[in-house]
């Protein structure tokens, strides 16, 4: 409470802390890799899922909480159609904007939910080296080749690396880089959930993810894009963490606007205890925990 009453400003504190305490919506997309939307959400009304509509992405629906074996029993997520993803998680790929024929690394990237929506947003089957996922966890890379395969995004390569590399083996190689990053989960929070959470990892991420953030700048071409998110409130893993690698690469790297329809959400800090960030930091956003939204943080880079 102490942390977010600082990060976040009075007029919003109350609506995010009845979005932490909120019972969890479940939330899907159309898995379009495998079919077109409509069928498959009149075939979900049909088995009696009646699913609210998503405004800013057309391709999801939300289910009220305590649904989510339910809508697992359904056929369409049995075959694949659907895919359960929770709606914040969904924003970064959108954020990214990958197109097809566009060279896309997803640089932390198990399970594999961003990964098989970047697929289906490149156009479908996508071209086989176009689209890389790498997680750094051997085990992981299991359960993400394994969603992968299931969800029909058969063409992604994928590799079990250090994040950090890629901006020594692969500089200027992509077109866009999604670097969704290991982080404390400070907006994740949940009554039944917040005895896992200590500040203590916050000093120790904030380095992996600016050493990740870094290789990631590396990694894109001139002209491509960097989406750095996290699923926490932290100031020291989001802003700083990108006001830090602008300094680093200055001249050479831009915050863009995130120009597409998101969840409610609040810009970006510019300040954070006695360090003063760029004032651009503005344009990354923080989603507002809510039914079916935890709490996020998205920034849009762009190489000069």
């Amino acid at each position: 409470m102490t942390r977010l009453r600082r990060i976040v400003p009075e007029a919003a504190l109350g609506q995010v802390l009845a979005g932490l305490c909120s019972d969890r919506a479940v939330s899907f997309r159309v898995n379009t890799l495998r079919v077109t939307r409509e069928p498959v959400l009149e075939r979900l009304r049909s088995a009696g899922l009646d699913w609210a509509p998503v405004d800013w992405f057309s391709d999801a629906g939300v289910l009220e909480p305590g649904r989510l074996a339910e809508l697992q029993a359904a056929l369409p997520h049995a075959v694949s159609e659907i895919f359960v993803q929770g709606l914040s998680s969904m924003t970064a790929p959108l954020a990214l904007a990958p197109q097809p024929g566009e060279r896309v690394l997803d640089m932390c990237a198990a399970p594999g939910g961003k990964s098989t929506l970047l697929a289906a947003l490149m156009g479908g089957p996508v071209d086989p080296g176009r689209l890389h996922a790498n997680d750094s966890s051997r085990s992981r890379l299991y359960k993400l080749r394994a969603v992968l395969e299931q969800q029909g995004a058969h063409a992604v390569t994928t590799s079990a690396r250090q994040g950090q590399s890629f901006g020594r083996t692969h500089a200027g190689v992509f077109d866009a880089v999604l670097v969704d990053a290991p982080c404390s989960a400070e907006a994740r929070l949940h009554p039944e959930s917040q005895d896992r959470w200590t500040a203590r990892r916050i000093p120790r991420l904030a380095g992996l993810q600016t050493r990740l953030l870094e290789s990631a700048v590396r990694a894109t071409r001139p002209g491509g894009r960097i989406v750095y998110a996290t699923c926490t409130f932290a100031p020291e893993e989001n802003e700083a963490v990108v006001d830090r690698v602008l300094e680093r690469c200055e001249g050479t790297l831009s915050l863009e606007e995130l120009e597409l329809p998101l969840p409610p959400s609040l810009p970006g800090l510019t300040a954070w205890g006695r360090k003063v960030f760029r004032p651009e930091l503005c344009r990354a956003r923080r989603l507002i925990p809510a039914p079916g939204v935890e709490g996020f943080f998205l920034a849009l880079l762009r190489r000069a």
